[in-house]
């Protein structure tokens, strides 16, 4: 495969998984806004976000972003020389994992009261009693979401992106009906209800599509197969990598508990906000490219695989650092606009205020948030998990540091803050490594390219901080419609320039992207125009 096959496949990929995570999110946020409006940051949603972190401390540390990046490799390989191996040793994974899962689920459920303990240990009376019935219903999610992920990573491997993005939209609609619909009628577990038949259903609704590619599951455990082996060699090493995230939000969870009401709900507030461009394009170009980077990395093409890694990486700049620099400057009027809808809401602009302080501080980090990812899988398509598990550690050992002693001085922010540091220190020592590993990746181009992308997004944001002020006041800012103007003039303001300055600055991202949405505006018009040719 040619470089610009490389870069059209990765783009048609890419495009896939963001529109449908752009979708997903929006539903994210709309879940989040029912949830302000009805709750604020209240005892029930204090419970509700504490009770997720037994259920995904198991499926996210174990499974997301884990099984993919170990399993891919191996399947790709042996898909390329016998399907049916492969689909015999995926059955294997499959069945070897699912009883693992099962199995941690019921302990966690037996030891419920001890884990809430350690994790929560501050939260009392109503708080603790919501948090345990919330954490005996999640319980059953994280079994329906490895069976997800296992088709996730195979319909990845065929190069099938569709369904498997489709997955969180489902996923998050059953949570707003949960909310809406079920909490009304059975409280609280009603609204834990939601989570469990959304995750069955992003189990569901990729299941035909795995069968129609010709797969065919074998009920046995082999566990002798040297690709089973070499499975859980790479897997285990990322599991300790991939701790970063989900210490973050423990350690969050634990502080939390101490804090006054409502903090743990304005962090996950603000953690939930902060990670909706992340997911759009870093997380959905990483996904995209990585059984493409596993590929080469099997065909041995060091060149091709350092192309895509270069590219990538300037691609990912090129959306999150001005998108992350335009949710510093409006932080507050976005969590206003998304969290405080409605009239009669029961987020204040105290818990704007809050919320938005804190959004702004993980904003900083956004730019290694986003290529994490993207530099992690680098080694994983490599086989080399040593790396990532070393860096995860040591990162993971800043951020408990960081959060100690920040937490206890500026309170929810003080966990954002800890999590930036880590963050972006964990990025400069897979930068550090990866050039260790593959020596130069166009660095004179990596360099100029960046520079261009910060010089434009700085000149993106004084528009739109200019552009703040001066319609400011033109409108209402009392109104819900009247921050909506002011944020939506600013946000074009703010883009509109730093497309301009790209352009001036002769950045290719630019032209790519005005090709892509002509592509795309020309794709979505020609059946109206059909409709109008036959109605003439």
């Amino acid at each position: 495969m040619s470089v610009k096959a490389e870069n059209h496949y990765v783009g048609k990929a890419t495009v896939i998984i963001a529109v449908f995570s752009l979708l997903a999110k929006i539903l994210g946020l709309a879940r989040d806004a029912i949830f302000s409006h009805n709750f604020g940051t209240s005892v029930v949603i204090d419970a509700y976000f504490a009770a997720f972190r037994v259920p995904d401390f198991i499926f996210n540390l174990l499974i997301l972003g884990t099984f993919s990046v170990a399993f891919i490799p191996i399947f790709s390989q042996y898909l390329m020389k016998d399907r049916e191996e492969a689909d015999k040793l995926a059955s294997s994974i499959l069945n070897a994992t699912l009883i693992g899962i099962l199995a941690l689920c019921a302990v966690a459920l037996i030891f419920l009261d001890q884990l809430i303990t350690i994790i929560a240990p501050g939260l009392r009376g109503e708080s603790r009693e919501l948090t345990k019935v919330f954490t005996m219903v999640f319980l059953a999610s994280p079994v329906f979401l490895t069976l997800s992920s296992i088709v996730s990573s195979m319909l990845n491997t065929y190069k099938r992106f569709a369904l498997v993005s489709v997955a969180p939209v489902v996923y998050n609609l059953s949570i707003i009906l949960g909310a809406v619909w079920l909490y009304p009628i059975m409280g609280a577990p009603g609204l834990a209800l939601g989570v469990v038949i959304g995750a069955f259903l992003h189990f569901a609704v990729q299941l035909p599509q795995l069968f129609s590619l010709g797969f065919h599951y074998h009920p046995i455990l082999n566990y002798m197969h040297p690709g089973f082996i070499k499975f859980w060699r790479l897997y285990w090493p990322r599991v300790f990598s991939m701790g970063t995230g989900q210490v973050t939000l423990l350690v969050a969870t634990f502080f939390g508990s101490y804090l006054a009401t409502g903090s743990l709900s304005a962090f996950y507030y603000a953690n939930n906000l902060q990670s909706v461009f992340l997911s759009i394009f870093a997380i959905s170009i990483a996904i995209a490219v990585f059984p493409l980077l596993s590929d080469l990395f099997n065909k041995n093409d060091e060149r091709a695989f350092k192309d895509v890694i270069a590219h990538t990486t300037v691609q990912i700049l090129f959306f999150m650092i001005p998108l992350s620099t335009l949710m510093l400057i409006m932080r507050a009027q976005i969590v206003r606009l998304i969290l405080g809808i409605g009239q009669n809401t029961n987020f204040t602009f105290a818990d704007t205020k809050l919320v938005s302080l804190t959004v702004g501080l993980f904003s900083i980090s956004l730019f290694a948030q986003a290529l994490i990812p993207l530099f992690s899988r680098a080694f994983y398509a490599r086989h080399n998990t040593q790396i990532p598990v070393i860096i995860g550690l040591i990162t993971i050992i800043l951020n408990i540091v960081a959060a100690y002693f920040l937490v206890g001085r500026f309170g929810v922010p003080g966990m954002a803050m800890a999590f930036s540091i880590a963050t972006i220190v964990n990025l400069v020592l897979l930068t550090v490594e990866l050039h260790r590993k593959l020596g130069d990746l166009h660095d004179e181009y990596l360099i100029i390219a960046s520079l261009k992308i910060i010089i434009a997004a700085i000149i993106a944001a004084a528009a739109a901080y200019a552009s703040l002020s001066v319609i400011a006041p033109l409108v209402n800012m009392r109104t819900y419609l009247g921050i909506l103007i002011q944020t939506a003039g600013a946000g074009i303001a703010g883009i509109a320039v730093f497309l301009a300055s790209g352009f001036v600055l002769n950045l290719p991202e630019v032209r790519n992207l005005v090709k892509l949405l002509r592509g795309l505006g020309s794709k979505f018009i020609r059946p109206f125009n059909i409709l109008w040719d036959i109605w003439s």
